[in-house]
């Protein structure tokens, strides 16, 4: 019936007619708003160091991470047996890290494509930025041993948050809890060979071909601890920079440079040496590789509680590095353990978090995500009450008596910033 009617109208109708009706039809067709292609994204398109500002790849849009760092990779769970001490396994260290790294691990949530613990810290906190601390001892142990037990584990769980939207900071630690092998009887405290061999074991090309991964070359090195002879002046910037002599290849602009060969798009960062792991007298090395930033940890960020003392302090320490054109990340910070009583109305915080590092265009990644709640001055409840999954809600001002409120302070931060 439609057919014999289309038929009918076309042999009725004069031709001058039909072409008129192809020539509106074609003319509709040409002024139909074509798809808009949606703007770049640091989610899809990474990010990159511009002009001294890291921005989404490929474009001069300010990106500023906000988010938090997880201990839940550190913990080489695998290899345990073999690289922590048997009073560290049964250590309640130990059992709260493989309780968030069994939270991390977790099957993802229907619909999700990653868990929990991913979905609270984008949903809830509005995070667009993870950072995870791995075990040089866990992947270096790997290289040597032809293992990837561990190495599986961490990709699994960066691909996770990858497709969560989060851009990740990968860390390379050598802290007690990572188990990695001491030096001289002490903490590895400057990268070397074998930071070399832990970063040549974890990466591949999934991870050097995506820009949404950073590259955090060394967690708090420390020339004090990894050259003092007895007459050691701190900090020691070209020891920073080159090592003291001690190991192959040690430094931190030594084994950037080599990461940057294994890693060319990959945006690195360099933690600083000294108070808050800063950048105090600081000139940046020759030979620093492109596409580079910068990382500090100001938990010292109260000072004889006086604001204007503590800006003094954060300008020095990283503040005027921003300034003079190079992108900078608190990656570590929380409310410690000395800040309630030098900030009791916590007036410097508000000004620190909602003031001081936007207006630097310095991001930021709390520690820690999953931190116990027992530690006072942390921002996150991520402890798992019997028979209760983890919440991942700020702490309770008032647990430890102090009325640290930094959780509360952050969360309505980070909200007014996700939708800007």
């Amino acid at each position: 019936m439609k057919q014999s009617l289309r038929i009918t109208l076309a042999t009725a109708l004069p031709a001058v007619v039909l072409a008129c009706i192809a020539c509106v039809s074609n003319q509709a067709l040409a002024n139909t708003t074509p798809a808009q292609t949606p703007a770049p994204s640091a989610a899809t398109s990474g990010v990159a160091v511009v002009d001294g500002r890291l921005v989404v790849a490929g474009t001069n849009q300010l990106f500023i991470p906000r988010g938090f760092t997880s201990v839940s990779l550190a913990y080489p769970t695998q290899y345990a047996a073999t690289l922590c001490s048997s009073h560290f396994r049964a250590s309640p260290a130990a059992a709260n890290l493989q309780e968030a790294q069994a939270a991390m691990t977790a099957t993802a949530m229907p619909g999700f494509g990653y868990n929990p613990s991913l979905e609270a810290m984008v949903k809830d906190w509005h995070a667009n930025t993870v950072r995870f601390n791995l075990s040089q001892g866990a992947l270096q142990y790997e290289y040597t041993h032809g293992l990837s037990a561990y190495t599986d584990m961490v990709r699994n769980v960066i691909e996770q948050a990858r497709s969560a939207g989060l851009i990740v900071i990968l860390c390379m630690q050598t802290e007690r809890y990572s188990c990695t092998p001491y030096e001289d009887g002490g903490l590895q405290k400057l990268p070397d060979l074998r930071t070399e061999q832990a970063w040549k074991q974890l990466l591949d090309s999934r991870l050097t071909h995506d820009k949404g991964v950073i590259l955090e070359v060394f967690n708090e090195p420390s020339t004090t601890r990894a050259c003092d002879d007895g007459t050691f002046r701190h900090p020691d910037w070209k020891s920073w920079a080159r090592g003291c002599g001690r190991e192959p290849d040690q430094g931190m602009l030594t084994v950037g440079r080599w990461l940057r060969q294994q890693a060319p798009e990959n945006v690195l960062l360099f933690m600083g040496d000294g108070v808050d792991f800063g950048f105090s007298g600081f000139t940046v090395p020759h030979g620093m590789p492109p596409n580079s930033a910068y990382s500090v940890h100001p938990y010292q960020y109260v000072v004889r509680g006086n604001l204007t003392d503590s800006i003094h302090a954060w300008n020095t320490r990283f503040g005027n590095l921003a300034v003079s054109g190079h992108a900078v990340i608190a990656t570590e910070w929380d409310e410690g353990l000395k800040h309630c009583p030098n900030d009791p109305n916590q007036t410097i915080t508000r000004y620190f978090i909602q003031r001081y590092l936007p207006a630097h265009a310095i991001g930021i990644t709390v520690y820690g995500w999953d931190a116990p709640v027992q530690a006072p001055g942390y921002i996150v409840n991520s402890y798992n009450y019997p028979g209760n999954t983890a919440t991942y809600q700020f702490v309770d001002p008032n647990s430890d008596g102090c009325g640290h409120d930094a959780g509360r302070i952050l969360q309505k931060t980070f909200r007014a910033e996700a939708v800007q």
